[in-house]
Order: structure tokens, then sequence, then C-alpha cells
């Protein structure tokens, strides 16, 4: 129970952290100490029947050890992607740090060999700040064309060479202007700024690890299983739930658009980059799924039948390699797939709020008034964020881009258009044609 009388349903072992994270997310992030029954407790103190909770907030935050002790799938969830957040500040910190200290140190020998200096509407100027590097960016021939991006990969890298031949591309500054300016000098970089690199890297190191602690939960194949078929497949990820990530009304397909109450399926890119990837919501039936599940199958399949198992065992439990290779390119790059991933909805989300994007195509008879009460019983059922109409003979088109909050409701409005004189048709789009 909270003070106030509600009451949590939470699973059994479940802890303050857990309670905490099912109040509100926020207050999760922001807890700093915990009450049952008016005495404090650690946060690993497992919730009995009848427990009065309180939760107390303010300049808290988690700590890596908090994954230890929650057990609930959604907090685990929510706090995995807290820690995949500082983990990705922190390598942004260290990468700013870098780069500012190499635009300290070499901008007057970048500023005479820049070939910038006439492509830039008001001359070159060495950027001090991360928002001046912004403005330069788009002028330098660096792939890199987001500076939080830029700065991520330099922190992470942690490499002088790369930072070297990044701002090479940048300020598009001879390679070896850059790297013998710095043959001759004893220590490159001061001790300061090595400092606060190393910090802010251990930091992201902490946050990692701390993310990466319930990597045993992510779905792996069974050896046994048949994946010549795509309703087996489908089964197959979701047939164990303890092996399913909830779902993020925030990440969601724009091709397919899922609302609450759809069979879902997720996929990340499967790069070295997942620990810190989101997880994109799809229906089952997208193409964008249906292609990462096909590709996790044929990678599967390709392995001999008596090498599966040790195939198997050599799969990071976090994902699926499903890499392929263009065979016919000189270069052999690798292609990066998605994985898939099981997902569901999380309870919380079943709380009526207007979270979901579904596009409503109405088919009728064109008569007057037609869009009048059509959007009448849109607007009364749902929010209404775009529309769209079209003509042709004497059948009208009528398009609804809606906030829904579940399957459920999106039937329910689909129902009542069918009931308007002279539609003829109400159909849920595949994703949508007005975004």
């Amino acid at each position: 129970f909270l003070r106030n009388g509600k009451i949590l349903n939470l699973a059994r072992g479940a802890t303050a952290i857990d309670a905490a994270f099912q109040i509100h997310t926020e207050v999760g992030l922001n807890m700093h100490g915990a009450e049952i029954n008016g005495k404090p407790v650690p946060f690993s103190y497992e919730l009995q029947n009848g427990d009065v909770v309180s939760i107390l907030t303010g300049e808290g935050k988690p700590a890596t050890d908090w994954m230890r002790y929650a057990k609930s799938r959604s907090t685990r969830s929510k706090l995995r992607s807290y820690f995949r957040l500082k983990q990705k500040e922190s390598l942004r910190e260290a990468g700013k740090i870098l780069i500012m200290d190499y635009m300290w140190m070499h901008g007057p020998l970048i500023e005479e060999h820049s070939y910038l200096r006439g492509s830039m509407p008001d001359g070159m100027v060495i950027p001090r700040t991360v928002e001046e590097l912004a403005d330069i960016l788009p002028y330098g021939k660096a792939q890199v064309k987001d500076v939080d991006d830029l700065l991520h990969s330099i922190g992470k890298k942690h490499d002088r060479m790369y930072l070297h031949q990044m701002v090479s591309k940048i300020f598009l500054v001879p390679l070896n202007v850059l790297v013998e300016a710095e043959k001759d000098r004893e220590s490159i970089v001061p001790n300061s700024v090595v400092a606060a690199v190393h910090e802010s890297r251990r930091m992201a190191k902490d946050a990692a690890r701390a993310a990466a602690q319930d990597k045993q939960t992510r779905p792996t194949f069974s050896a046994g299983a048949d994946l010549s078929n795509s309703s087996v497949k489908l089964d197959l990820f979701l047939s164990d739930n303890e092996a399913v990530e909830y779902a993020d009304h925030e990440n969601i397909c724009q091709d397919c658009l899922p609302v609450l109450g759809d069979e879902i399926i997720g996929t990340v890119p499967d790069d070295d980059d997942y620990d810190e990837g989101t997880i994109t919501v799809h229906r089952v039936a997208c193409s964008h799924a249906q292609r990462a599940i096909n590709e996790a199958a044929a990678s599967r399949k390709s392995k001999p039948r008596n090498d599966v198992t040790e195939y198997l065992d050599g799969i990071d439990s976090v994902k699926l390699r499903t890499r392929a290779q263009n065979r016919f390119s000189n270069n052999s790059v690798s292609k990066v797939e998605d994985v898939p991933v099981k997902l569901k909805w999380p309870e919380e989300d079943s709380d009526g709020n207007l979270n979901y994007l579904a596009e409503v195509v109405v088919v009728a008879s064109d008569r007057k008034l037609l869009l009048a009460d059509c959007s009448e019983i849109v607007s009364d059922m749902a929010e209404i964020m775009k529309t769209g109409s079209a003509t042709s003979d004497e059948h009208a088109t009528l398009e609804f881009l809606v906030r829904v909050s579940s399957l459920e409701h999106l039937q329910r409005l689909m129902n009542r258009l069918n009931q308007v004189p002279s539609v003829m048709s109400v159909e849920r789009r595949f994703g949508s044609d007005l975004l």
C-alpha cells in the first residue's frame, strides 16, 4: 500500500526500488530513500503483503547496484535505459573534453592550413564551444553530421589518431600536418585533461556494466527449433515470458504504427553499440520485423546440423549476430542487420492515455456533410492529429490520423464510423500516408 491507500500490485520478491518505479518512473529516478510502515529501510528490502510504502524523492539518482535489487522486468528495463543514457552522456563529455583541448592546442595550426576558409560565409573561426563546432560540421567532409554523435564517437574510441582523422575531415586540414605537429611533444595532453577524460570514461564503463547486468534475460534461439515457418518463428520469440522486454511507446515504428493490444516484436541494430541501442516496436506483420526474423533464421540455418549447439553457445545472450556480407563487393563490407527482440506491452500502458498513432481510412458514397459527420465522431472519441480527403466519381475517401489509447479504443472508433450513413468501409491503414 501507499500512504494514500493505493494498492501496488507487485510480484513476489519485489523491492522498494520496484515500488518506486511502479508509482512513476520519475519517482524511481529521483528516489533517495524508502520507508516501510514508517521506518527507513534499505533499497534491497523485499516488500511483504500489507506493507505501507513511502518513497522519499529529491536529489537522489539510481546507483549501479540497483540492478541487483530490482526484480520487476519493467523496473530493470527503465534502469537499463537510464544507465545507457548516462553512458552516452559520459562518453559525450569525454569527447567534448578531448576535442576542445585539441582546438585549444592546435587552433592556430588548423586555421593556417584549413581549406574551409573560402567556403564558409563569414570565414572560419576556430570553435571554442560545442555549438560553434556544430556550425562548422556541415562544411567539412566528415561522415558524422551531428555534433553529439561526433563527441560520442571520440569519447568512446579515445584514440589520438582517430581524433587527428576527424579534425582533418571536419576542417579540411592535411592529416600529416596534424600528426607531425605532435611528434616532438613530450606530453601531448595536459594531466588535467587526462584525468577528466579518465573520470568520464570510468563513469561510462560503470553505467555500461550496470546496464549489462540483465543480459541473461535476452532471447536466444533454441537449437531444436524449426524456423521455417513465420508463425513458428514468432511463437519461438514470444514463448518465454522471462525473456520478454517491455515495449516503449516512444519508440514506435513509423511504418506500421503498433498500438497497445497489437501483437508486437522489437528490433535493435546488431552492432557493437547494441547495449546503447533503442528497441523499436513493430507489429508482427511489419516488413522490418519479418526481415529481422528471417535474417536470424537464415543465420541459424547456415550452420551445419552437428554444429548448431556450438554455434548457439557462441552467441552473445544479448544479441544474435545476423551480419550479412556482400560477397560480390571487392571490399566485402559487413552490413549491419536488425536483431529481433521479444516484446510485450507494459501493464502501466493501460492507463488510458492517448499514446498511440493510428490511421483510419473511411470509404463512402459522397454526400453533403459526410466529412463533418465523420469528423465529429472522430474528434469526440479520439485526438485528431491530421486529416486528408479525396473524391472520385461518386465515392469519397477520408483519412484520419488519430491518437488512441489501445487497439480496443481504435476498434470502437472504427465501429462508430461504420454506422455513419453512406459509409461503405472503415479500415486501419498499415502505417500512415499522412505522416
